[in-house]
This record gives C-alpha cells, structure tokens and sequence, in this order.
C-alpha cells in the first residue's frame, strides 16, 4: 500500500518538474485568427461609422483582416493535407499536396496582383 502511494507521487513530482511548452503552432495559429477577427470588426465598425467619407481607412483593414484570413485557411489546409491517413503516405495523398500546393500559389499571386492594383 505504501509503494503504491509513493509511486503515485513520484509520478506526480515528474508531471510539475516539466516545463510546459510556451508555444506551439496551434498556439500561433489561434493568435492570428483573433488578430483576423478583431481587423475585420473594426473595418466594419468604420464602414459604419464613415459610411462613404474615409473608404480608405475601413479598405486598410479590410485588407489586413482578409489577409490573415487567407493565412489561416493556407495553413489548416496544409495540416490536412499532411496528415496521414491509413498506414502512411501513397500516391494518392500527393495529389492532395500537389493540389494544395498550386491552390496557394494561385492565391498567393492573385493576392499579390489585387493588392497592388489598389
């Protein structure tokens, strides 16, 4: 009875002794989706608020809150496409890469383009 307690404690001083991972990219990924969130409602508090008269500022972070927006999907969709699925990686899962990869290229470089036409 006695070594089952003390091993339960030592069990227990193990699991406080580690340190907790400060950052991961779950972590990350959540902070820019808040900061996504909190841009898209203030271009639309000012969209409100200046109707027509100050497009620009509401247009500003529109753009930013769209952009981390595109962020976020690119990367969920990378951490579903490398997962594996079944016993590991076949051909089929590289179509899934190959697919994701060309859809963020695409994004990326049209982004790019409407992005500097205005």
């Amino acid at each position: 009875m006695a070594e089952n307690t003390e091993q339960k404690e030592k069990k227990t001083k193990t699991r406080k002794e580690r340190t907790p991972r400060t950052w991961s990219s779950t972590k990350i990924l959540d902070c820019v989706a808040y900061f996504a969130i909190m841009f898209i409602a203030i271009a639309l508090i000012l969209r409100l608020i200046f109707k027509s008269n100050s497009p620009q500022i509401e247009q500003a972070f529109a753009s930013i809150g769209e952009c981390l927006a595109y962020i976020i999907c690119i990367w969920l969709g990378l951490y579903w496409t490398l997962r594996k699925r079944g016993t590991g990686w076949n051909k089929h899962n590289i179509w899934w890469l190959v697919a994701w990869i060309v859809a963020t290229v695409v994004i990326v470089v049209i982004y790019i383009f409407a992005v500097a036409n205005i």
